[in-house]
């Protein structure tokens, strides 16, 4: 069936609103929607969303209680840019085959157009589900008829029968919002706390009991329903060096804390850590898995030929042929999917499959090995206050290699044995060890990761030839592993996507090095000329061109992941009949936060510049904002600053 356009005489959909009375009901739109062009808070908002409503509450079936969730949204999109938010995301839980329940889905579009509102219902082939991860579903859905000036809306109710967590709200988003609430009607029967994160004091908490009386098991209750509200709540302006927009933004997080049996009986669903950590060991599919693994080393590869081998070349030797021999399916998850059989056999698994059952191959072999739950960058920070399981959503590992820590993931042939990726570093995590105290095991890394770039020019012909001389190390050069691995033609492919024509393009010899990548290519540009003068960019744009911190301010911290430093160095020939005419001053900055050298020198026939800047920190505090952005400004700068050389 076609989209249905209805026709809405305005007299009849107007609110009796006034310009400043939103309507926060849905399908009923005021003059206020309809008359906002801007919104006045941000004039550079591309989308603001008029309000977003949602509502936790218990309903009764034979098995107990499930839970509702529902919730409606109003965006006005103002500029062309804004129609991004037109596409909307709806995620559910699911748990094996069981799966929440979408349902009462609607949604639609109004243009005022002629001087009527024309309205576009979303049809239910305007969407589609897909898999998130282990254990969230998505439903997408692409919103019709959407322009500037639309403005879009939806309402919808999830079925859940998880009660170990009602819906977190998120008051903020990417785009300013006028008004956000969230009701969560409590029975006695289950008791929840709740995390304010970044709320201030602009949140607005209300809470009253039903007059309506209910009855489960012969017991009456009434539901205890506490709103919170916010009003006036800006986007939140995302840069780069962000973990993950959830540790920042605006929202409520709650947690089911205690269930109340109609019996009298009760049962602490909030745990301590030290109970958190048991219940993990003895678990099935993590402590107990660890065990088979180990019980099964001998099966899975060759403990005898471990025998002689110092433990570094024993612990090498296992996370290398986990690492070859079984590939990761892009899963990450706490515990085991799969049986040891089934993992063996299939030679694939989760990250949790691959690496507990390393932690088994290093226990068998007679290496001390843990299992350490963290939380990923993309999942957010761990809070250590609170002991909540649902903070962690991976698992990695944690060896004694001669009385030093070392912690390793199984996943990625191209990340050295003694690292853990990149995605994976993330503030800190938990040691799983029942025979130990509770232990925060830090995942910073603070060894610097460099770059360098050695370009030698010559441009004695009209179309100047290049040699370009690239190194990378530790996570810069694990990225380009995976980008490129050994593959020359992968190799060309990279470079003529960022660079100029591609001439000739090979790898260096130390390319096997686990924590280093090298590679070289000729190529050919044209310099700049004007008036007999040659203007030379000895970097040729492979330095910063933008900076990435574009905000007034910044209230978290400027988080890099490691420490970076980078080297360019450039060798410019001076072709016969030139000589220099402009080369820019030499400049240095200097201190414990961050080094920027950058020097221009003659040598006889040729000119050498240097740009050397050192990050030294993986993570700066909020305070340091200011300095990092100048710092940023001073790379953009000096980087594309050019060599002038005159006709003689």
């Amino acid at each position: 069936m076609k989209n249905l356009l209805i026709a809405l005489f305005t007299i009849l959909c107007f609110s009796s609103a006034s310009a400043q009375n939103f309507s926060f009901e849905y399908g009923k739109v005021s003059k206020a929607d309809i008359e906002l062009k801007q919104y006045e808070k941000d004039k550079t908002a591309e989308a603001v969303i008029i309000y977003d409503k949602g509502s936790s509450y218990f309903r009764q079936n034979d098995s107990g209680f499930y839970l509702i969730f529902e919730r409606s949204k109003r965006i006005k999109i103002l500029k062309e840019a804004g129609i991004e938010y037109a596409e909307i995301e709806i995620p559910y839980y699911r748990e094996g085959d069981i799966l929440e329940k979408i349902y009462d889905l609607k949604a639609c579009t109004y243009n005022f157009e002629d001087g009527r509102l024309n309205r576009t219902e979303l049809q239910t082939d305007s969407w589609n589900d897909e898999i998130y991860n282990d254990y969230w579903m998505v439903r997408k859905i692409a919103m019709p008829n959407v322009k500037a000036g639309s403005i879009i809306e939806l309402t919808y109710k999830i079925s859940s029968q998880y009660l170990f967590n009602l819906r977190d709200w998120e008051f903020q988003s990417r785009i300013p919002t006028i008004y956000s609430e969230y009701k969560a009607a409590i029975i006695p029967f289950y008791e929840y706390i709740f995390l304010a994160q970044r709320t201030g004091t602009s949140l607005k908490k209300e809470s009253y009991t039903e007059n309506i009386s209910r009855e489960f098991a012969r017991i009456g209750y009434k539901d205890v329903v506490n709103t919170f509200s916010m009003k006036d709540i800006p986007a939140f302006n995302s840069e780069d060096y962000i973990t993950s927009i959830n540790d920042y933004i605006i929202k409520l997080d709650f947690q089911l804390a205690k269930i109340n049996y109609p019996n009298g009986g009760d049962k602490e669903i909030m745990t301590t850590w030290p109970n958190l950590i048991k219940e993990y060991s003895a678990h099935i599919n993590f402590g107990k898995y660890v065990k088979k693994c180990e019980k099964s080393a001998s099966k899975i590869l060759d403990l005898d030929a471990l025998k002689d081998k110092t433990t570094k070349d024993k612990f090498d030797y296992i996370v290398s042929y986990v690492k070859n021999n079984y590939s990761w399916n892009e899963y990450n998850g706490k515990y085991a999917s799969k049986s040891v059989n089934d993992i063996v056999k299939d030679k694939y698994g989760s990250a949790a499959d691959l690496n507990l059952m390393t932690i088994g191959l290093l226990r068998a072999a007679g290496i001390e090995a843990t299992p350490v739950l963290i939380s990923t960058r993309e999942n957010g920070k761990v809070s250590d206050n609170y002991p909540f399981a649902h903070y962690f959503n991976y698992v990695i590992l944690m060896a004694n290699i001669d009385g030093k820590n070392v912690l390793s993931d199984a996943t990625n042939s191209n990340v050295a044995n003694n690292r853990i990726p990149s995605r994976c570093i993330n503030d800190k995590g938990l040691l799983i060890d029942p025979d130990q105290d509770v232990k925060w095991i830090g995942l910073q890394c603070n060894f610097p990761s460099i770059s360098a770039l050695d370009f030698t020019i010559d441009p004695s012909k009209e179309t100047s030839n290049v040699m370009v001389k690239s190194f990378a190390s530790e996570y810069k050069a694990f990225r380009l592993k995976n980008i490129i691995g050994d593959d020359k033609n992968k190799l060309n492919d990279y470079l003529e996507e960022r660079d100029y024509k591609i001439e000739r393009a090979d790898f260096s010899e130390v390319t096997n090095k686990s924590k280093e990548f090298r590679y070289e290519y000729d190529l050919t540009m044209t310099p700049e000329s004007i008036n007999e003068k040659l203007y030379i960019e000895p970097f040729l744009n492979k330095s910063l061109q933008d900076n990435p911190l574009n905000q007034p301010s910044r209230s978290y911290p400027i988080d890099m992941t490691y420490p970076t430093k980078s080297i360019l160095t450039s060798t410019i020939l001076i072709p016969e009949g030139y000589e220099l005419d402009y080369q820019p001053e030499n400049y240095k900055i200097k201190n414990s936060l961050f080094e920027l050298n950058y020097s221009v020198e003659q040598i006889e026939d040729h000119i050498r510049v240097t740009f050397l800047t050192d990050f030294k920190e993986s993570v700066y505090d909020a305070t340091d904002y200011p300095k990092i952005k100048f710092y940023f400004n001073e790379i953009v700068k000096r980087g594309n600053e050019k060599i002038v050389l005159k006709k003689i």
